[in-house]
């Protein structure tokens, strides 16, 4: 992290309310008596209102570092503020979906969290990828068109969380999903198929724990395109359920910097857990080393 210590910390707790349901502890609460006795400055937004508003509070009060508490929704909103930017995130886990919390190994531990961005445990800052689609949405984790984006849909309008709203939501959008025929387009890439999803990724795995792209970097300045051709009930819930990859004879990946795919017909697509609607058309590129976090040391570096 800066080389501040942590009495000249200021530190901005964006927090999204709503994130893991009803039956979550409250972070306000946690974090104000974490930092009761200490001399970190610490301020609080929550996503209930105007993303502006957020912009507007960091501009004004400039922060050491903002931490996006919440699942991968809101470390999306937070990202899109930070983009290219000198201030750091962290992420305090506090969604149905943690999935880059998960990927960049951050604890789900509030206090050893905490701990990360105060320093009291080793962490690091490091420089990550992200994706931009269509020019104006950020993708820091995964975004995909088909199958999952109308699981998304499906899963937000059931109400269930954890893996059994997904599991039910599943069943359900099996039935209603269709194979689409896709477009896939750059320079060096022109491919017609015909597939259940497609995933554009920046990291390995869902947040409920599904690896969809096991050999993925958020570093390395590329994004896989991961095709999934055909797909079956027990299928996804051995990936819900027991973390096991996609089936390779089912699955294609191809890494790119910038890629478009079009759909014969408009198809559900979500990006970070946002469903947002049907598309036909989705144009990605890479926006390398973007955006800096706050992670653990590796255990083997701290020594």
């Amino acid at each position: 992290m800066a080389q501040q210590s942590s009495m000249q910390l200021r530190l901005l707790f964006v927090i999204n309310p709503v994130s893991g349901g009803k039956k979550k502890a409250d972070p306000e609460a946690f974090i104000k008596n974490y930092f009761h006795e200490r001399q970190e400055e610490i301020h609080f937004f929550l996503l209930d209102k105007p993303q502006q508003s957020l912009t507007d509070l960091i501009r004004k009060i400039k922060p050491s570092c903002v931490i996006a508490v919440g699942g991968d929704g809101t470390v999306k909103m937070v990202a899109e503020q930070l983009v290219n930017t000198a201030i750091p995130m962290g992420i305090l886990p506090a969604g149905s979906a943690n999935g880059m919390a998960t990927e960049l190994s951050i604890p789900a531990d509030w206090e050893q969290v905490l701990g990360l961005i105060t320093r009291e445990h080793p962490s690091t800052v490091i420089d990550i990828d992200l994706i931009q689609i269509n020019g104006k949405e950020t993708c820091i984790h995964l975004s995909d068109v088909g199958l999952n984006a109308l699981l998304v849909k499906n899963f937000e309008q059931r109400g269930i969380r954890g893996k059994i709203g997904y599991a039910l939501s599943a069943f359900k959008t099996l039935w209603q999903n269709k194979r689409m025929e896709v477009k896939i387009e750059n320079k060096k890439i022109h491919l017609i198929r015909h597939a259940h999803m497609i995933v554009l990724a920046n990291a390995r795995m869902y947040g409920t724990g599904a690896s969809i792209n096991p050999n993925g970097d958020p570093t390395d300045g590329l994004f896989e395109v991961v095709i999934l051709r055909k797909l079956s009930i027990p299928e996804l819930l051995k990936m819900l359920f027991r973390h096991r990859p996609f089936d390779p004879a089912k699955t294609e990946v191809l890494q790119a910097s910038q890629v478009t795919i079009s759909t014969r017909k408009r198809a559900h697509f979500q990006i970070d857990g946002e469903y947002l609607g049907k598309t036909n058309q989705i144009r990605a590129n890479i926006l390398a080393r973007a955006l800096k976090v706050i992670v653990p040391v590796a255990p083997e570096a701290a020594r």
